[in-house]
């Protein structure tokens, strides 16, 4: 064996160096609330839409996330630690408090503020907020539905109490559900500027509470979501999928653009974000805005009939 000399020594180096400059970085972890303060796409919303009001079940998906969801790599992060993050979830919604006052987190620091025209702020990890739910329906999270369905038991009593004393507390949501509202709520020929404030207060709490009747037909909707994404027989042979098959082809079916369109695959690819093709009515349909499936009190106690059946199958 030849002796090192400077001449062999110094390659040797520069592979080690090299070696050492290339390892790879460690993967970026993240704790749930982090996630929730900062999710990473911050996009402002232009187009308003109006929902009936009293609310309907936007069907069958949450829209009251507002203008912020999770980036691609932070969705990426959540999907490969499914289990941990879903946990977390769970153990949020069982503790969280429905009257606390959501505090504006600060702004995220990662965020280029130059790509950017809003500012880059997620919600309280605190506070009940919509984007719990946006991680129960992309994750399929079945595991978070027994906690799920008694949150929306809490939010229920008091959005029914806040429905008949417009002096009783409102549920509380952090998620700003921008560009979702009932209309006006001014009646016509009326003139805003000239409102007592006794009338302004009515039409602030009008608005107010088509904001929780909202949140509240999220929850319905993610419920929905899962069953059907699933196939769950039951779910499939109900009443409201047929009504959502009438609703959805009546609003669909005559599209002449849309009619091209026989089966997912003939979705163009960088259209199938807005464009989906329900298999079970065959009808390609816009996701945006969703159906508006009537709520009633009779249409919520049989999604939670059918959820609670759904989440008890999964566990045996």
């Amino acid at each position: 064996m030849k002796p090192l000399t400077l001449r062999t020594l110094i390659p040797l180096l520069t592979v080690i160096g090299f070696t050492a400059t290339a390892a790879p970085k460690a993967a970026k972890s993240y704790t749930l609330d982090d996630l929730l303060r900062w999710p990473g796409d911050y996009s402002q919303i232009c187009d308003a839409i109006s929902m009936p009001f009293p609310a309907v079940i936007p069907a069958f998906r949450s829209i009251m996330h507002g203008e912020v969801g999770f980036s691609k790599d932070k969705m990426a992060y959540i999907k490969a630690n499914r289990a941990k993050i879903l946990a977390g979830v769970a153990a949020k919604l069982e503790k969280v408090d429905l009257l606390r006052e959501p505090v504006e987190p600060k702004p995220d620091p990662t965020a280029k503020k130059d790509e950017i025209d809003m500012d880059p702020i997620g919600v309280d990890p605190e506070s009940f907020n919509s984007l719990l739910l946006v991680l129960i329906e992309e994750l399929d999270g079945v595991e978070a539905l027994p906690q799920l369905l008694a949150l929306e038991d809490k939010y229920h009593t008091l959005l029914l109490a806040g429905e008949k004393n417009p002096k009783a507390p409102l549920p509380k949501t952090d998620g700003d559900g921008a560009g979702i509202g009932p209309g006006n709520l001014w009646k016509e020929n009326e003139d805003a500027g000239k409102a007592t404030p006794e009338r302004q207060a009515e039409v602030d709490r009008g608005y107010a509470l088509f904001s929780a009747q909202a949140v509240h037909r999220d929850m319905l909707a993610v419920c929905v979501h899962l069953m059907r994404k699933a196939g769950y027989e039951p779910m499939m042979a109900s009443g409201i999928e047929k009504t959502y098959g009438q609703l959805l082809k009546a609003k669909w079916s005559g599209d002449a653009d849309l009619a091209k369109y026989k089966k997912a695959a003939d979705i163009p690819a960088d259209e199938r974000e807005s464009i989906k093709f329900d298999a079970v009515h065959k009808v390609a349909y816009m996701t945006y805005p969703p159906i508006h499936f009537p709520y009633s009190e009779e249409v919520r106690t049989e999604i939670l009939t059918l959820t609670k059946s759904f989440a008890a199958s999964k566990k045996k």
